[in-house]
């Protein structure tokens, strides 16, 4: 075939409908030119580039479609004749296929592996290439390479999560889209019943090629997530023979290893990590597999106070003290197959297993005493003064097996169908050890031991997925989808609550206290998509339907509860909930969009806030769960303005979200020990009404900024043990990743990351702020080779501050607490890539779904 380069204005899509949706309007041909885009460097797959079908006769319309999230296209209706194809994409130089003839005999073309390459400048013979496109708008999301984000490489999806709009990550590693922590995770595509932070933690960032963010989903998707749901893509392209791809990583904080009053730290501050992935790609089959390391330890201390009100008006207040280092720990291995059983249908089998340890040690020393609300001496009242050593070690561990199998089938290029099936096997452990010491100031030694609690709990649990898809083209050339998704997941948790007899030294079971579960939660799901276009609008139009059938088993029914309701052996859910969403896109060009969103989803709620296993947490503080929590429920909006100059991307988005029977932390105090307790109920609602913005620039050849900013009102309302809480606050954030390209081999990039204080149902967060940098260097005479150094928290700001109080039904404050997480900064992070094709023959590519079925 002759390839020629022509005009740029051939790529102005005529039709907006078909830039976003890939469908064609409808003619009474029967021709079809098909094919896939790819980086010409490095073989990775193109999504969302335009492609424009331009018939030589001048004689029919120019059909204008977007290449897939796995970089193919189809465009379809074409009438006999000769066309020129032209691709093109920001940061790419545009290539055209000329002289594809079409005929009665050969009506369906695929013109195969059309591979772009990327722009570049010649400077004091140093060769420049420009940079793709960091964010990419479709209808119904927003996609994010995240290639740019330098200072998370080397470690896992939080991290990269922590770098985009919308999302951020609070230092405990829990992830929140708008300020909303509860969203779904999709692998991929696909789904999981794992905890989000435990299913994050586990994926390599160097592994990830993706990331979509879909805050308003589409009917096909789970209604399951207030936060709208995180679709995490791996890197999946390469060329034809073995790619081999390694990374290691060093690091750590050495100056945060320094010696408390009470001893040295649980943990050195260092970190520890590589990675390892192998693919095998030849003719219709790809074998590949990876391992992954991570190992990291923090180190930092908990300054915090609290006060209790007394039945005789004084107050107890406690001073708390002391280090509080945290470690994590997992390793990875997957392995898989895609076999392509023909032209038109594939298979792929894939496992994965995942090892997952983490945990904190709580190193308090903790002064007590009464006296009034202003910690001076009341009359009548004994100061009782005395100092606690409180160390308490809290370990989580989980051990994770996840067995896939897909089956994709397409029919005359009109329509497809795709079978998954999904089995995950979890054993979740958590064990907590708390020592109460007398402490003497005088000689600022550790006394007599006064307590010691032991608590364990042990949660397997199996899950399977069955997902049966459709997808029709229809005479009109718009698209419906059709879909059943059934999944059900079981666990059977026993949990131990030992104490010691300190004067025997003699352990003992805590009958009351000790409990065992049954779980069971099926979701019984179908769903429509019609999507087309009505002129210039571009729509998705969906309803889903959802049957939860959900019961828990409690062995001991007595359980410790601190809501004054009857407890009861079994809790059952049993509901159909329909969620309808719409999405509207309007194109008043194709450099400036309209788009207008709603949506409603459900948030049942997680196993761990419903176990009635009671944790003593620390020295004040008790924790247990509520088997009586009722799923959530979420309506969502969002009005969204995009304009794009030249290379850059600006949108504005407006958004209300509401979420009614919000299941709310609770405080309050157990009097019977003189401590708080935490649980979690419905008892409320909430509220976000703001704007975000949004800029993607490339400035020049040498300068990719992204930058995002939000302002929004946020109220919480609830009824609380009987006292009215209606808290409000003004929120914002300011978050900024600037890449700065000195030449083809070097590159720095700084991010910061700002958020405002914002109130929550009974008390505040303050505001926190971090800064990181790391440089890239990849030495042009050692091709495949990287350097990465990095530097997170150089401005030595992380640290999260809290506090919480309580009010009686009467409006008395009964509690107050306020809280400190300093972790030491800054930490420093070396890491070594290298990249190698045994084979490497240039452009021979198999359309590979390598990575794409994990988990």
């Amino acid at each position: 075939m002759k390839i020629k380069i022509i005009s740029i204005k051939y790529c102005i899509p005529v039709f907006i409908f078909s830039a976003f949706t890939g469908l064609s309007c409808v003619f009474p041909q029967n021709g079809s030119i098909s094919g896939i885009i790819t980086d010409k460097n490095n073989g990775d797959i193109i999504p969302y580039a335009t492609v424009a079908i331009i018939p030589q006769n001048n004689e029919s319309s120019i059909k204008v479609t977007n290449s897939g999230d796995d970089g193919n296209f189809l465009v379809e209706n074409l009438a006999s004749g000769v066309y020129d194809v032209m691709i093109s994409f920001i940061g790419y130089t545009a290539d055209t296929i000329s002289d594809i003839l079409i005929t009665e005999q050969q009506q369906r073309i695929n013109i195969g592996n059309i591979r772009l390459s990327a722009y570049s400048v010649a400077i004091d013979e140093v060769i420049v290439k420009a940079a793709p496109q960091t964010i990419t708008s479709k209808i119904d999301r927003i996609t994010y390479r995240t290639g740019d984000f330098e200072t998370a490489r080397g470690g896992n999806a939080v991290d990269v999560l922590n770098k985009l709009p919308s999302i951020s990550v609070d230092p405990n590693g829990m992830v929140s889209v708008r300020g909303t922590p509860d969203f779904m995770v999709y692998l991929n595509g696909k789904p999981s019943q794992m905890e989000p932070s435990l299913l994050l933690a586990q994926i390599s960032a160097d592994a990830i090629e993706s990331i979509d963010v879909i805050v308003v989903p589409t009917a096909k998707y789970d209604a399951q997530g207030k936060g709208g749901i995180i679709n995490i893509t791996t890197k999946k392209t390469g060329t034809e023979g073995l790619s081999v791809s390694a990374n290691g990583l060093i690091g750590g904080a050495p100056w945060g290893n320094a010696t408390s009053r009470l001893g040295n730290f649980d943990k050195n501050d260092n970190r520890l990590g590589g990675s390892l992935n192998l693919l095998y790609m030849k003719s219709k089959i790809a074998v590949y597999g990876g391992l992954y390391y991570n190992k990291k330890n923090v180190n930092g201390s908990r300054p915090a106070y609290a006060r209790l009100l007394q039945d005789n008006g004084s107050y107890l207040h406690m001073v708390a003290d002391g280090d509080r280092p945290e470690w994590y720990e997992y390793y990875t291995a997957n392995a898989g197959i895609d076999y392509q059983l023909s032209n038109n249908s594939r298979i792929t089998m894939f496992y994965f297993y995942g090892n997952r340890t983490e945990g904190r040690s709580a190193l308090y020393l903790y002064h007590n005493y009464f006296g009034d609300i202003d910690k001076n001496p009341v009359i009548d009242v004994p100061v009782d003064e005395n100092w606690i050593y409180n160390p308490n070690k809290r370990n989580r561990i989980g051990i994770f097996h996840t067995v896939n199998l897909d089956y994709t089938k397409k029919f005359n290029n009109e329509s497809d169908l795709k079978i998954s099936l999904l089995y995950e096997h979890s054993e979740l452990k958590r064990n907590m050890e708390n020592r109460h010491f007398a402490y003497e100031t005088s000689t600022k030694a550790i006394g007599d031991l006064k307590k010691h609690f032991q608590q364990n709990d042990y949660t397997p649990l199996d899950g399977y997925w069955l997902s049966i898809d459709y997808k029709k083209e229809l005479s009109n050339g718009h698209l419906l989808e059709l879909g059943l998704q059934p999944q059900y997941f079981q666990t059977s948790g026993t949990f131990s609550y030992d104490t010691l007899d300190v004067l025997n030294e003699i352990w003992g079971d805590f009958r009351d206290f000790e409990n065992a579960i049954e779980f069971t939660r099926g979701v019984y799901s179908g769903y429509v998509d019609y999507s087309g276009n009505i002129g210039k609008i571009d729509l998705i139009a969906g309803l889903r339907l959802e049957y939860t059938d959900q019961a828990m088993d409690i062995e001991n029914p007595d359980y410790f509860t601190i809501f004054e309701r009857i407890t009861k052996p079994r809790y059952e859910v049993s509901r159909l909930d329909w969620f309808p969403s719409l999405h509207l896109n309007y194109g008043y060009s194709e450099m400036t969009k309209l788009s207008f969103a709603v949506s409603r989803r459900i948030s049942r709620p997680v196993l761990s806030n419903m176990t009635p296993f009671l944790y003593r947490e620390h020295f004040e503080v008790y924790v247990v769960g509520d088997p009586a929590l009722k799923p959530e429920y979420l309506t969502n909006f969002d009005l969204s303005f995009n304009q794009k100059i030249g290379k850059q991307n600006f949108t504005l988005t407006g958004f209300y979200r509401t979420t009614d029977n919000i299941v709310y932390r609770v405080n309050t105090v157990y009097p019977e020990e003189n401590v708080l307790i935490r649980s979690y109920t419905n008892s409320g609602n909430s509220r976000s009404i703001g704007m975000e913005y949004t800029a993607s620039v490339l400035a020049g050849k040498f300068l990719r900024f992204l930058f995002s900013s939000s302002l929004y009102n946020y109220r919480v309302e609830g009824d609380i043990f009987g006292y009215k809480e209606n808290n409000r606050s003004t929120n914002w954030s300011i978050k900024g990743n600037a890449s700065f390209i000195f030449s083809g081999s070097l590159v720095l990039t700084a991010d910061f990351d700002m958020k405002s204080a914002t109130v929550t149902t009974q008390g505040r967060n303050e505001m926190l702020y971090m800064a990181n940098l790391a440089v890239n260097y990849t030495p042009q005479r050692l091709p495949g080779l990287g350097f990465t150094l990095k530097t997170l928290d150089i401005l030595r700001s992380n640290s999260t501050r809290l506090n919480t109080r309580a009010y009686n039904i009467d409006g008395v404050q009964i509690f107050y607490q306020e809280t400190e997480y300093a972790r030491y900064g800054p930490i420093v992070e070396f890491s070594v890539s290298y990249d190698l094709n045994m084979e490497g023959k240039s452009g021979k590519k198999t359309d590979s779904n390598f990575g794409r079925e994990q988990f």
